[in-house]
C-alpha cells in the first residue's frame, strides 16, 4: 500500500490575527490615544485597532495601520475613521505615511500560504 504524501496543514488567518494583534499590544504597552480633555481616562484592555479594517487584507497586518488602544477609546473611534480617527492617525504617521498607508489600503492582496508563514514567523514571541 503505497503512503499518501503529507498535506501541509492551513494556515488560518485568525492564527495570524491572534499573534499580530498580541505583538502591536505588546509593542504599544499602553493606550496610544491621546486624552481629549481632563475628564476623559482610558478604560479596559488594550485591544488592536485597525484604522482601515481587517476586511482590507492589504492592510490587515500592517504595522502602520495598527495601534494598542484601550477598549474605551477603541469604541469611541470605531464610529469616527472619517473624523477624530483619520485625524489623528495623520497626526501620527504624516502626511507622506498617511497617504501610503491609504494607497496601500486601496490595493488588492491575496495571501498565500508561505507570505502567511512568515508573518507567523515575525510576529510570534521569541521562545
Amino acid at each position: 500500500m503505497k503512503k499518501r504524501p503529507k498535506i501541509a496543514k492551513k494556515i488560518k488567518e485568525s492564527k495570524v490575527d491572534a499573534i499580530f494583534s498580541l505583538w502591536i499590544r505588546n509593542r504599544d504597552g499602553v493606550c496610544q490615544y491621546p486624552l481629549r480633555s481632563p475628564e476623559d481616562f482610558h478604560a479596559g484592555p488594550l485591544q488592536n485597532s485597525h484604522f482601515h479594517g481587517r476586511t482590507a487584507r492589504s492592510t490587515r497586518w500592517d504595522e502602520e495601520n495598527c495601534d494598542g488602544i484601550c477598549a474605551r477609546h477603541h469604541q469611541f473611534l470605531e464610529g469616527r475613521k472619517n473624523a477624530e480617527y483619520a485625524d489623528w492617525k495623520r497626526k501620527q504617521l504624516g502626511d507622506e505615511r498617511f497617504e501610503a498607508l491609504k494607497r496601500r489600503y486601496y490595493q488588492l492582496k491575496q495571501w498565500k500560504q508561505p507570505e502567511l508563514k512568515v508573518l507567523i514567523e515575525k510576529y510570534s514571541p521569541a521562545d
